[in-house]
């Protein structure tokens, strides 16, 4: 099944449903629920033994606040046949915003957890934000993060004494190549509102991940070239594949397509079943979601 719209009386719109069969507390309790967020943007979808059983899609069309993301989660939970559900086996919350640094494991420090993105940002962490360290095993690294406070508290409250984790979408692009590693160098732009994350492997190395802010599409297009000349890259020399909310007729795209001779598109994740909805759907939006629970 697939649909548009919803009775949701929040600032999210939902875009996209796919869906097989009815959930329960039964069935939660045998699956893993996988969200994102984002001030634009709130999306989960539900895992039961290697299947994707459950996805949805939601988007606002204007900035939200902290506060006004937090009240539109107490609406949709409230509301909602699937959110409302509290005996999952497992919770996992990726946050798709702000900053983030990868710091080195035999360097790392919880109690200066903070300090690491003190020193990425500028500036002090506020004190609306959580500070997150989650491990990533297989660049012997953790990742540092931030994400408010109160969403953080709403999600600890509402799955009270359940396996909940948090993590960024970082963590995901670098634990998770899009396709196999060779000696090519290989760019993966992950694009967002007004910000998108570059992740580039050579070999079996991880080079870089950093997230870059921009205005408009040629901003965003100098920022690809500058890393790239940076790291002394040509731009035919790599690979570069798209996820995130971006389509072939994006202007990010064709301004780009200008320099980037080789050009793709992420594929959905090989390790899940989908609904045969899922055919419909631009599948490289949803890359780092659906990977989440790898």
């Amino acid at each position: 099944m697939s649909t548009t719209g919803t009775a949701t009386p929040t600032k999210w719109k939902r875009t996209t449903q796919v869906s097989e069969g009815i959930m329960t507390e039964q069935s939660a309790y045998h699956s893993t629920l996988i969200i994102e967020i984002t001030e634009f943007r709130f999306r989960f979808f539900c895992e039961n033994a290697g299947k994707c059983i459950w996805l949805e899609d939601y988007a606002s069309d204007v900035y939200l606040t902290d506060a006004e993301v937090l009240e539109n989660l107490k609406l949709l939970f409230f509301n909602h046949p699937v959110l409302s559900l509290t005996n999952w086996q497992a919770i996992h919350v990726m946050v798709s915003f702000g900053a983030f640094t990868l710091i080195p494991e035999e360097v790392f420090r919880k109690e200066y957890a903070a300090r690491y993105l003190e020193l990425t940002q500028g500036h002090p962490v506020l004190p609306s934000a959580k500070t997150i360290a989650q491990h990533i095993p297989r660049w012997n690294c953790y990742n540092v993060f931030e994400m408010p406070q109160i969403w953080w508290d709403f999600f600890r409250d509402q799955f009270t004494l359940r396996d909940l984790s948090f993590l960024h979408i970082s963590s995901v692009l670098v634990s998770t190549p899009p396709v196999s590693l060779d000696y090519q160098p290989m760019v993966h732009v992950c694009v967002q509102e007004q910000h998108f994350i570059a992740t580039i492997f050579e070999g079996n190395q991880l080079i870089l991940c950093n997230r870059f802010k921009y205005q408009n599409p040629e901003e965003a297009t100098f920022f690809y070239l500058s890393c790239l000349n940076e790291l002394g890259y040509l731009t035919q020399g790599v690979k570069l594949v798209f996820s995130g909310e971006i389509t072939p007729f994006s202007k990010f795209y064709t301004e780009l397509s200008k320099f980037a001779p080789e050009i793709s598109f992420v594929k959905k994740p090989e390790h899940l079943n989908y609904p045969s909805a899922f055919e419909d759907l631009a599948d490289h939006r949803y890359f780092a979601l659906l990977n989440a629970n790898k």
